[in-house]
């Protein structure tokens, strides 16, 4: 067992795990800021723990907020907006 604990950031991310297979990224994203349209080329899951971020994907958009999940495959376009102060985990995994 190995315990990995997140830093308190300032709008920034950090690779928490970073192996061929597997990423865990805790990313902080201030109010009215956006990740732009961009893709992984492995599974992914966003968890959101604070704050409310609207999520656009290939489907649609949706606001998510803590305790919402997302679960992406390969390839699939994404891109984010905080609607306020949003801290979420982001972990990709070759499955």
């Amino acid at each position: 067992m190995k315990k990995i604990s997140a830093n308190i950031l300032e709008g920034k991310f950090e690779h928490l795990v970073d192996e061929e297979n597997l990423q865990v990224t805790h990313l902080q994203i201030k109010k009215g800021e956006e990740i732009p349209s961009h893709k992984s080329d492995k599974d992914a899951v966003v968890v959101i723990y604070k704050g409310k971020v609207d999520f656009s994907g290939e489907n649609g958009s949706e606001i998510i907020v803590p305790g919402d999940i997302i679960v992406m495959k390969p390839e699939e376009m994404h891109a984010l907006k905080a609607l306020e102060d949003s801290d979420l985990m982001v972990i990709k995994a070759r499955i």
